[in-house]
């Protein structure tokens, strides 16, 4: 079932969770980030578009890094009415912390457009889960799992966990039914199995709206020095260590003479065909 736009803000949201203490042991997550990764940003704040970009694991370590529902919702008390970015690059982690955050993002007033760029998964797969918009990087994946916790204790204590696991898996399923509409048992077959699910392939099952174009997943950043001639082009490029037979193959590839003192008549047809062959080159440079 497809989300409404602003019209179920509080809709759908996991069930209640029993008492499990401080969710600390509730660590889910896979190996996707360096260990020395972490970034959790607010983007252009007086702008009609906020970005939060959640770059980071869900909850907080032992150093106070990671992505938590208190910082989310100070971002989203900063911003304001306006409608935000959530841009999401994380391996999971603290699936009760990602529950609030979905929560927060859902209750949010305005869209929330949701932009996967390298993994969501696991507890960041929820949280994912809370765009009115999802779109994903081509070569981007979502990991859904099976709930996992480390428990001590006697035998009962072990036989106590599993039905807190099977109550886990329940919620999540109830989060990627509401947006993808596939079958309970669909969905829990997914996540026993670890299931990624990139680009293309997301879109299909109903866990993303669509592929973000290539402008989207790249952005090209114009200098104001950039080459505006040929000449000036020659003289970059030169600067970068392009040799000049490697720039003559280039310009015969592009259709354009190679520069000269003194050229009396262009050399190919399509020589004066400049902002073509400038617009061709700057985008092959910046792809």
């Amino acid at each position: 079932m497809r989300r409404s736009p602003l019209l179920a803000v509080c809709a759908q949201r996991p069930p209640a969770m029993p008492d499990l203490g401080t969710g600390n042991e509730w660590q889910f997550e896979t190996q996707a980030l360096d260990p020395g990764f972490a970034a959790f940003e607010v983007k252009a704040l007086a702008s009609d578009k906020p970005t939060i970009s959640i770059f980071d694991r869900i909850g907080a370590d032992y150093d106070g890094n990671g992505v938590t529902a208190s910082r989310v919702a100070a971002a989203l008390r900063s911003i304001g009415n306006k409608a935000v970015t959530v841009e999401i690059n994380s391996p999971g982690g603290n699936y009760f912390e990602g529950v609030a955050i979905y929560n927060l993002l859902r209750r949010h007033p305005q869209a929330i457009d949701v932009q996967i760029l390298g993994i969501a998964a696991s507890a960041a797969s929820i949280i994912a889960m809370a765009g009115d918009t999802i779109a994903i990087a081509h070569n981007a994946e979502i990991m859904i799992h099976q709930a996992q916790g480390v428990f001590f204790g006697n035998a009962d204590d072990m036989e106590g966990a599993i039905p807190i696991l099977r109550k886990l898996d329940g919620a999540m399923v109830d989060v990627y039914a509401a947006r993808t509409g596939k079958a309970a048992d669909e969905l829990l077959g997914m996540m026993r199995a670890e299931t990624y699910i990139g680009g293309a392939e997301a879109v299909k099952a109903g866990f993303a709206d669509s592929v973000m174009e290539r402008e989207a997943q790249m952005p090209v950043y114009a200098s104001a020095d950039s080459p505006k001639d040929k000449a000036s082009l020659d003289k970059f490029l030169a600067t970068k260590g392009v040799s000049r037979s490697e720039r003559r193959d280039l310009y015969r590839a592009m259709g354009v003479s190679t520069p000269r003192a003194a050229d009396p008549a262009p050399a190919t047809p399509r020589a004066g065909d400049e902002p073509e062959a400038m617009s061709r080159l700057l985008q092959a440079m910046t792809a």
